[in-house]
């Protein structure tokens, strides 16, 4: 919501684009066949992440859950023109420059048709990687990136192509440019106590940072030092 008032409020100003500069990072919304291997990319924003707790030990346990795949049976594939079954999952392709991770704490109970506060612990780091959850990483390790030779190609084939692609089909071959920033350092934590219904919130803030003297600053990532 606060971000909702701020872009509304910045929109006719030089500023219109503050928060999305600051905050907005991209996900890779993929369908791959079980068939023929054919992959659709869609591009989408996302302003922080939103993780499960229920049932999770800690944030890389949530994070892999977020890029698990789920099954979607009887979809009609463009590649082999078949009704197959496809794997859909998120991966994330671009990162903000601060990131605001989001746990998912309130659950909806379809027992009592109420909300319900989880508390149970979870574990974070004060140095969070991302990278392992990443479009180039996660294709990568499937050993389904384009080699160097298919990318030039394509390319060609592209250039020889004189008619423009639909809208629908440029959002649906969306390529991630490879992003080299996937580490965050812990500035901040919220905390609620109370139930799903009522509670108060509070905050841990690391109120000194400093920027690392260099890119081999170990001491830098050590957040624990810092005062808060």
């Amino acid at each position: 919501m606060l971000f909702d008032r701020l872009e509304n409020q910045l929109a006719p100003t030089n500023r219109k684009y503050l928060i999305q500069s600051i905050f907005q990072g991209k996900f890779c919304q993929q369908m791959v066949c079980n068939e023929c291997g054919k992959a659709k990319n869609r591009a989408e924003d996302f302003y922080n992440l939103s993780l499960e707790v229920k049932g999770k030990k800690s944030i890389e346990e949530s994070l892999q859950d977020m890029i698990k795949s789920d099954e979607i049976s009887d979809y009609k594939c463009d590649g082999c023109q078949k009704r197959v079954t496809i794997q859909k999952r998120t991966l994330i392709s671009e990162t903000p420059n601060v990131l605001i991770v989001h746990l998912k704490r309130i659950a909806f109970n379809f027992e009592t048709f109420n909300n319900d506060k989880i508390n149970s612990f979870l574990e974070f780091p004060n140095v969070l990687n991302l990278k392992n959850y990443s479009y180039h990483s996660v294709m990568k390790k499937e050993g389904r990136m384009k080699s160097k030779n298919n990318e030039d190609e394509a390319e060609k084939v592209v250039e020889e192509n004189e008619e423009k692609k639909p809208v629908e089909e440029e959002e649906e071959n969306y390529e991630p440019i490879e992003d080299d920033c996937w580490e965050y350092k812990l500035v901040g934590c919220n905390v609620h106590s109370g139930s799903a219904q009522a509670g108060h919130y509070w905050s841990y803030i690391n109120t000194e940072r400093q920027p690392p003297q260099d890119e081999m600053d170990e001491a830098w990532l050590e957040t624990e030092n810092d005062p808060w």
